[in-house]
């Protein structure tokens, strides 16, 4: 007599792994991809046709995902629980969440792994080294997802980053943390702590790889071009684009976010700024060819195009451009991008003010000489 073989139930480890995937929308095989697994396996782990047994497998499954480890029942990730492999392992997962625009996937990982490493083992400079990409990950990420309002988020990463990078004479690491440090002193609007922290990547760090220093000139121009200095914004920039036509990088992962098409659309901000449309548009073109082909980039680059259409008086295309970036980076949970489309829209209510106010002289003068005719 045949019997039916018994249907195993999945196991708590198994049911975790299919909500979770479920929940950030990933098909088995973009999740075993992650995972460095075969998409049969995962779909085993699900399906409890096997379980994981292996303490270390599962824990390194749990950083990878972002899961808290006692989902699993294992205890937190500490820093002594953790080697520089596997540090690094998740920084690079989250610099590919960030390429996709997966942005609550990257911060919701390396959040998880830092959360409660709060000492340093100073005897293990790889370690360190390690834990200073995570830093400047997580700095990255939170800045994209945070409103300025928050920005001291960020800045904390960024802070640490740069105690590590001194401690283990690390100049590319420092240069990187004062960079970004100063990038967020320009977003909340302290510009001369800002010009501080980007002069000081500059200046001393000698020994920093040519994309940090391009990413730090890039990012100096910024400021330089909010303090109206024009020569400083040029000169900057020039230097930026040297740099990384010579290195031909498509978005290092060393310094997060410089390559050559980030420094086009940086050109294309500032004319656009000082109202240099065709210019602008000229070097969002450049920036289009340049840029690393993912949704990220795309929609950055879209949310200039639309602030330099809108800004030159093609208010229709602009705005119909602006209103799909604003859908996408509102579904995203993009902050940053959110935050250029307000300003933009603050602009219009500007214009809108001026406009009345200008109509409204003219219709005074109109009406007086109309009716004295009459």
């Amino acid at each position: 007599m045949r019997t039916e073989r018994t249907k195993r139930r999945p196991s708590v480890v198994g049911l975790i792994l299919k909500e979770h995937r479920k929940q950030h929308g990933l098909t088995q095989e973009q999740a075993a991809h992650y995972l460095g697994i075969e998409p049969r396996t995962l779909r085993m782990y699900e399906n409890g046709e096997r379980s994981i047994e292996n303490v270390r497998e599962l824990r390194r499954i749990a950083t990878l995902l972002g899961i808290d480890p006692q989902r699993f029942g294992l205890a937190t990730v500490t820093i002594d629980s953790c080697t520089p492999e596997q540090i690094d392992e998740v920084v690079a997962n989250t610099w590919g969440f960030l390429g996709q625009s997966r942005f609550s996937e990257a911060r919701s990982i390396i959040s998880t792994l830092l959360q409660d490493m709060d000492y340093y083992p100073f005897e293990d400079t790889e370690l360190l080294r390690s834990l200073a990409r995570a830093h400047h990950v997580a700095g990255h990420v939170t800045a994209l997802t945070c409103r300025t309002t928050e920005v001291a988020q960020a800045i904390r990463h960024f802070q640490r980053m740069e105690d590590i990078a001194r401690y283990i004479k690390d100049d590319t690491l420092l240069n990187i943390a004062l960079t970004y440090h100063g990038d967020m002193e320009r977003r909340r609007g302290s510009m001369q702590k800002a010009v501080t922290y980007l002069e000081a990547a500059r200046d001393t760090t000698p020994q920093a790889n040519q994309a940090a220093c391009g990413d730090a000139a890039q990012l100096l121009g910024r400021i330089y071009l909010r303090m109206n200095n024009l020569d400083g914004f040029e000169r900057s920039l020039g230097l930026a684009e040297e740099i990384a036509a010579a290195l031909n990088l498509i978005g290092d992962k060393i310094t997060g976010a410089f390559n050559l098409g980030t420094v086009y659309e940086e050109y294309a901000r500032g004319w656009m700024t000082l109202g240099q449309h065709q210019k602008a548009m000229y070097y969002i073109e450049k920036a289009k060819n340049a840029l690393p082909k993912s949704k990220r980039w795309e929609l950055v680059l879209e949310a200039t195009k639309a602030e330099t259409l809108v800004r030159g008086d093609d208010l229709h295309e602009g705005i119909k451009l602006a209103v799909s970036v604003t859908q996408c980076a509102r579904t995203l949970g993009h902050n940053r991008l959110l935050e250029r489309i307000y300003r933009l829209h603050n602009y219009l209510d500007h214009r809108v003010f001026e406009i009345g106010q200008a109509n409204m002289l003219l219709r005074e003068a109109l009406i007086g000489p109309f009716e004295a005719q009459c």
